[in-house]
């Protein structure tokens, strides 16, 4: 098999071109469960580490495994969410792991991931990501790599400005998301709390997050966040674990189906909210404590409205959370369970043909959720609705970045 070599591979950096996430690993987990053979594996890895679909090359380590000494326990603490030395916190991962927790790999995730999970806004999400599809794939390098990364990357609300308002009575995320988006118009929220916020801070600010962009905008909304977003819903204290996973999963490819371009394109943010959800269950899978569970989800759910919130369209308007096709009737549009059994096989297949990793990973979730979830055809809606790589490399995003074949409706 060559996936587990590829997943233990040490040649490149976890980032490149100063901020972008390598997503290299994320893709072959994808592609290895909707079932790419490993000649097609291999090619998708030799394609993206010659040149990304940004049209960027990936960067490699600056050191030599072999010479980077570990980092302490105290400089593991001080660097996080500073971006540096992410090597030399990857190897007192691997030393913890072998030295303190006799490589039992669970062991050292429930130890290091738990006051991590906070800051999982990191990098666009990808700090989770990257330890959360880890564990899907059961690779302990990779695993290593990830809680490094979500150290390295680490941005979020502050935990303790996070509450349960006891008098919501929203009962489910889509009532509170369409309270969000009402809340957003009556109090201009795009101005009084995003602009205000975004102007509020210089360069001193997190600055080496400046060259990222977003990532940067997005952790001023973090720094400052407004109780729409920290003021979470009582659902999610009391829905039980098994269905609360089912209600976020299914409102937030909801959400993604709604923000679909004319195009039928997807939504470039709101997949990371699917992908990083995904990855933040196999973390808390293996943690496996309710109440780190509820106060994660709660942190996600948090998150996710300052993603949002802090987009270039801002929060999904009452609108668009109230489309007649997507959402308002979203019981006769998308029933809990569907009859119709679609072939998953053109999919896949799509997906295994991609070079845009975003969307094999999209695959590979949906795919799995409608499983999981009685045959919701919500999900294999979603799985169709492939984004566009983002113009932010010499290569431009509808046109050679993306090939023809991979615009085609299934």
């Amino acid at each position: 098999m060559i996936v587990p070599k590829l997943l233990a591979d040490r040649i490149f950096d976890i980032e490149f071109h100063g901020y972008l996430s390598n997503h290299a690993k994320h893709a072959i987990v994808a592609l290895q469960n909707i079932h790419a053979t490993d000649e097609r594996i291999q090619e998708w890895w030799d394609t993206y580490t010659q040149e990304t679909p940004y049209g960027y090359q990936l960067h490699k380590v600056d050191q030599d495994w072999d010479s980077v000494q570990p980092c302490t326990q105290e400089q593991w603490k001080k660097w996080n969410g500073k971006k540096v030395h992410w090597q030399e916190m990857s190897v007192f991962m691997q030393r913890e792991l072998n030295d303190r927790f006799n490589g039992d790999i669970n062991q050292l995730i429930r130890e290091y991931a738990p006051p991590l999970i906070p800051g999982m806004a990191g990098a666009l999400t990808h700090g989770v990501i990257h330890l959360g599809w880890a564990i899907d794939a059961k690779s302990d390098w990779m695993i290593v790599e990830g809680l490094a990364y979500l150290n390295f990357c680490n941005v979020g609300v502050e935990p303790s400005k996070i509450s349960v308002d006891q008098e919501n009575a929203e009962t489910n995320p889509l009532d509170s998301f369409t309270r969000i988006a009402k809340t957003w118009d009556t109090e201009n929220l795009a101005d009084t709390w995003i602009a205000s916020v975004m102007s509020t801070y210089g360069e001193d600010f997190h600055s080496e997050l400046v060259p990222a962009g977003f990532q940067w905008q997005l952790a001023k909304v973090m720094h400052e966040p407004h109780e729409v977003a920290t003021k979470v819903p009582k659902w999610l204290l009391d829905t039980p674990l098994t269905a609360l996973w089912e209600n976020i999963y299914r409102t937030v490819v909801l959400v993604y189906l709604a923000s679909r371009d004319a195009e039928g394109n997807g939504n470039f943010l709101i997949l990371h909210a699917i992908t990083s959800l995904w990855g933040l269950e196999h973390v808390l899978q293996v943690i496996d404590d309710e109440e780190v569970t509820r106060k994660s989800l709660q942190q996600y759910y948090t998150m996710l409205v300052c993603l949002l919130a802090s987009s270039a369209s801002g929060f999904p308007t009452s609108s668009i959370l109230s489309k007649p096709s997507i959402l308002s009737k979203a019981a006769n549009e998308y029933p809990a369970t569907s009859t119709e059994i679609p072939d998953w096989k053109p999919i896949e297949a799509r997906g295994m043909a991609e070079e845009e990793e975003h969307n094999i990973k999209l695959v590979y979730v949906c795919r799995e959720m409608w499983k999981r979830y009685n045959h919701w055809s919500g999900f294999c809606d979603a799985s169709r609705a492939f984004i566009l790589t983002p113009n932010i490399g010499p290569r431009r995003a509808a046109t050679s970045s993306v090939k023809p074949y991979l615009n085609k409706r299934i």
